[in-house]
């Protein structure tokens, strides 16, 4: 685990990578919202605020969440007993996979959760059994900083457009916006995929943060209708890998960062560093 930014798990297509290049250009805020939390780079890499909400639609992350805070060591005590089982990982997975109504806060459920995350390939929920993946009594340790880190958030597990209307923005909101990407909407890359009527819905949400005086800064694939979509917004590009791409894992693709304030371009310069 990287001390600096102590995630619970390295989710797939997570921004662990992205976020070293631009937590930098994070304004000063007193309250800090995440509405697609997922692995939760930005929140574990940079410094708390005062007010911090952390908010996915997904109720086994919610549940992992609330759990690593409420429950530790009945987590904690589970998942030390675990062994590295491809047996184990494709029954929790048959578990996960057949429903994801949960009495949160389940204990059970979110160990059987992190343990498929923590032992598949590329780390995606649902994924096959990886001969590669690290799993060791240590994690337990590990997730202490984890716990520590969200220690006095919030953990939400709403709509983002709810969790927007429900905090009713304000002046000194900061909001980080990482959404599902439209080249990937479908079942077999995100567990909850999104479609072209919420990356609608989610403009409307940008527009109401900028109209209630908060400010944002999203996240985005490099497509000619999103950078129209957002064009009287700052809208620029930052060179960074993709997690789980099949093509090449080495090579650069251009993301979208787009911010209703201005980053100077002296800073920009930096972005392909």
């Amino acid at each position: 685990m990287d001390k600096d930014c102590p995630v619970v798990i390295p989710y797939y297509g997570g921004k662990f990578t992205l976020s070293k290049k631009i937590l930098k250009y994070i304004p000063e805020h007193e309250r800090y919202f995440e509405p697609f939390f997922g692995g939760g780079s930005m929140f574990f890499r940079k410094k708390k605020a005062g007010w911090n909400i952390l908010n996915d639609i997904d109720n086994d992350l919610v549940n992992l969440y609330i759990c690593v805070l409420e429950e530790f060591d009945e987590l904690a005590e589970k998942i030390y007993w675990y062994p590295r089982s491809r047996k184990l990982h494709d029954d929790f997975r048959g578990i996960i996979k057949s429903t994801q109504e949960i009495n949160i806060p389940d204990t059970t459920r979110a160990s059987q959760y992190y343990y498929i995350v923590r032992n598949a390939f590329n780390n995606k929920p649902l994924n096959t059994f990886s001969k590669d993946a690290y799993w060791s009594t240590r994690i337990v340790d590990e997730l202490k900083m984890s716990k520590k880190k969200l220690n006095g958030a919030t953990i939400e597990n709403l709509d983002f457009e709810h969790l927007i209307d429900r905090y009713s923005m304000r002046e000194g909101d900061f909001v980080y916006l990482d959404p599902p990407y439209v080249v990937a909407d479908k079942k077999d890359y995100y567990r909850n995929p999104f479609n072209s009527e919420q990356h609608q819905q989610l403009k409307n949400v940008v527009d109401k943060i900028t109209e209630n005086s908060g400010k944002f800064m999203l996240s985005y694939d490099d497509r000619e209708d999103i950078r129209e979509l957002y064009k009287e917004y700052e809208v620029n590009t930052i060179e960074t890998k993709y997690v789980g791409r099949r093509s090449d894992p080495s090579k650069d693709f251009t993301e979208l960062i787009i911010t209703n304030y201005q980053i100077n371009k002296s800073q920009m310069e930096m972005f392909d560093v």
